[in-house]
């Protein structure tokens, strides 16, 4: 795992709480059933997990196209064959490595199409930026979707962007252009780390305001939570037959286990969304603190996150590899030998 990243998680882990101070159950009309019985009810979507393995890719891809930019400039980006880059989104940079062509800016995300699918990818932790996203975990309001409830001001600021590289909006405006061609049915969304992040924040924002479009799909790797339990009710509440949400996560990684779940404080409540898909990899780590008795004393709960990450800050790193996410998924896939061939900016 790159340095930037790890350093990325143990300021996560230690200060994240510093700054603070289902389906639809539409029943239908499909068949009388019988006298007495129900009618069948909706069939759930299922998790592919070639489809996973694809996603995961290009969120390779949106940590490399960083790596592009640095070296050779916006014109250097690339997506691989046979997707078509239809868009990158830009990040201003606050201190760091940006763009060779552009010393403002570096990636955070990108649009690709192939056939009738489109593909909005989000990058996870490279940046100072990045960072400060990660830790800015006190709570305002989601107003992209009617009761949004409350998420991470630090990952909403990232979503949203700034007056100068708008994120969001600059995404809402391309996927607009493409929907109205008539040529596109299915929009993916993804993302690992804060990418995963993002792409939560996302998922309910297109799910409502992209039209023209059959389906929306989002694939999620090690996201931590974003919101309180009034956004992810919200948030279920969009998921339907065509409105799917999947969130995968290595049952050793830290990152979506925080912030600490359920704690009922103000403005600093967090909960998960449904569709969680567990993988298995790395180093069993011990069991983070019970924070539930600490009364919301928000600098006790920071106090033993520091503790608890210095003490295991390398498999915490080691666990949410985005490279070993990639490689524990090919091994999963109908391929493995050749998928594996795929780990774009990962070392074999």
């Amino acid at each position: 795992m790159r340095k930037t990243g790890l350093l990325a998680l143990l300021l996560l882990v230690i200060v994240s709480f510093g700054v603070a101070g289902g389906c639809n159950n539409n029943s239908g009309n499909g068949g009388d059933g019988g006298v007495g019985e129900p009618a069948p009810g909706p069939i759930e979507p299922q998790y592919d997990i070639e489809l996973a393995i694809e996603l995961m890719e290009l969120s390779l891809v949106a940590y490399n196209q960083r790596t592009q930019c640095i070296n050779g400039g916006m014109g250097a980006i690339t997506v691989p064959s046979p997707y078509t880059l239809e868009e990158v989104i830009y990040r201003s940079v606050i201190t760091g490595s940006p763009c060779l062509d552009d010393d403002t800016v570096i990636p955070f995300a990108f649009i690709a199409t192939l056939d009738d699918n489109i593909y909005v990818v989000f990058r996870g932790t490279e940046t100072f930026s990045d960072e400060i996203s990660d830790i800015a975990a006190f709570q305002i309001p989601y107003n992209f979707v009617p009761n949004g409830g409350k998420v991470s001001l630090g990952f909403l600021s990232a979503y949203q962007g700034d007056n100068t590289n708008p994120v969001q909006s600059a995404i809402l405006s391309k996927l607009d252009e493409l929907t109205m061609t008539g040529n596109y049915s299915n929009l993916y969304i993804t993302g690992h780390s804060l990418g995963g992040a993002v792409a939560f924040l996302a998922f309910p924002d297109f799910s409502q305001n992209v039209g023209m479009i059959d389906s929306v799909t989002m694939y999620n790797f090690a996201g931590p939570a974003v919101g309180d339990s009034q956004f992810v009710s919200t948030y279920e509440a969009t998921e339907s037959l065509n409105r799917a949400s999947f969130r995968i996560v290595n049952t050793n990684d830290l990152v979506p286990m925080l912030p600490p779940l359920g704690l009922n404080c103000d403005n600093f409540s967090y909960f998960h969304v449904d569709g969680e898909e567990k993988i298995f990899f790395g180093t069993v780590l011990p069991a983070l603190p019970d924070f539930a008795g600490d009364s919301c004393d928000l600098v006790t709960i920071a106090a033993q996150l520091v503790v608890y990450g210095l003490i295991n800050k390398d498999a915490i790193g080691e666990n949410h590899s985005h490279c070993t996410y990639f490689s524990t998924l090919c091994s999963m896939g109908s391929s493995p030998s050749t998928c594996s061939q795929r780990a774009i900016g990962c070392t074999p």
